[in-house]
């Protein structure tokens, strides 16, 4: 009986201390890179650094999909680095706030409205899904040029 008790007694320490606290959502704006001339899916070495702010989102990684947030205010700015060639995009939108959970608190969902950029190796960006929420999925294709042979 004294040995039932003593299990007792650990199970309830063990279940009675766990954490309630839940990581809280966050909605990032999913972006495919493509090439221009054929269409499909590339890889590309990228860099990826908010404009007013000192964070830097990627750091000279070869992906084929980029995910970044998005600010609350109206524009969000990026300086983008594909293979060494520097453009910069910024995202006009509409921020609204929502409530996931007493434990989580709020959170942001983005609705694009435009998107502006430079074109020195991106052709162009078409919005696939204007909705940036908590289900990350394609937002946008950033469409570049491919790099010639030979050149960095």
């Amino acid at each position: 009986m004294k040995q039932f008790l003593i299990l007792f007694g650990i199970l309830l320490v063990i279940f009675s201390c766990k954490e309630i606290y839940e990581v809280p959502p966050h909605s990032l704006l999913q972006a495919t890179i493509t090439n221009d001339t054929t269409q499909l899916k590339m890889t590309s070495k990228v860099t990826v650094q908010g404009i007013g702010r000192d964070s830097l989102w990627i750091s000279d990684t070869s992906v084929s999909l980029i995910s970044i947030p998005l600010s609350t205010k109206d524009t969000t700015s990026y300086i983008v680095s594909f293979d060494s060639k520097v453009d910069t995009i910024s995202f006009i939108h509409t921020s609204i706030q929502k409530y996931a959970s007493m434990e989580t608190g709020f959170y942001y969902e983005y609705k694009l409205k435009s998107i502006k950029s430079t074109h020195h190796r991106i052709l162009s960006i078409d919005i696939t899904d204007s909705l940036v929420t908590t289900i990350w999925h394609e937002n946008i294709k950033i469409n570049i040029l491919p790099l010639s042979v030979g050149s960095n």
